[in-house]
């Protein structure tokens, strides 16, 4: 009985705590393509990996890092809006927004391999070792097998009581997906398990540093390097990238 009460007070302790409001500490500023509208962003075997947004303009890209130079892309087709990207088993997943449709390419060479068609729309993507995990723009995660790109199941994010919604880019770290929300410079930190916001990350001051004149739109672009455990974050049409430290 004890057991039992203990472990019922733990979730009610759990249901009731609010989310952390992170802190962070800037670590160094890069350059960043202003003409890029940033839909995902990928570290990958000390590589990083961008797409960008648009119709028209949807590319996939490798960047580097070290200070953001172009290095080499692949344009989408002009009718495919690209959206979130992550790699898995060694290639390179890229969502489209309202296509339905998923593209797998090889991430060494961009080189077309298959593509995939689901329901609804394609927001941001990344992965946890096993499943795809892709947003929609809902308060809903969806886990995704990437043999055939059939669901496994659904996550609700919730602060709270209350649905998250607007999910966009992603980024999957030791069971915490860290998501964009759209319309606002704020990242959500959230439990894979249970789908809840366990803290908050506002970035809005980021915005002052960006250099005038600007057409910097939301914050979204979220890619931890597993060599130094820091992030990288970025906005769509945003001049300059960030190397971030994320504390509690």
């Amino acid at each position: 009985m004890r057991l039992h009460l203990a472990a019922l007070l733990a979730l009610v302790l759990s249901a009731c705590s609010k989310p952390e409001n992170l802190s962070y500490r800037i670590v160094a500023t890069k350059p960043h393509d202003p003409m890029c509208y940033t839909q995902g962003l990928e570290f990958w075997n000390g590589r990083l990996f961008e797409s960008g947004g648009g119709y028209g303009v949807s590319t996939v890209r490798e960047v580097n890092p070290a200070n953001g130079e172009v290095l080499r892309r692949r344009p989408m087709a002009k009718h495919v809006f690209a959206e979130g990207i992550t790699i898995l088993n060694n290639e390179l997943w890229v969502l489209s927004w309202k296509e339905k449709t998923a593209f797998v390419l090889e991430p060494d060479t961009f080189k077309f391999l298959r593509l995939h068609e689901y329901p609804g729309e394609g927001w941001g993507l990344t992965h946890d070792g096993t499943h795809l995990i892709m947003s929609d723009g809902s308060a809903t995660l969806r886990f995704i097998d990437p043999k055939d790109f059939s669901e496994k199941k659904r996550l609700t994010v919730t602060d709270g009581k209350r649905e998250v919604v607007m999910l966009n880019e992603l980024e999957h770290v030791d069971g915490v997906i860290y998501a964009n929300i759209y319309q606002s410079d704020r990242i959500a930190r959230i439990s894979a398990d249970t789908g809840k916001v366990t803290g908050w990350l506002d970035l809005a001051a980021l915005r002052k540093q960006l250099p005038q004149p600007h057409r910097a739109e939301e914050l979204n672009g979220i890619a931890r390097d597993p060599k130094t455990g820091r992030f990288l974050v970025t906005g769509k049409l945003w001049p300059k990238s960030f190397e971030i430290e994320i504390g509690n």
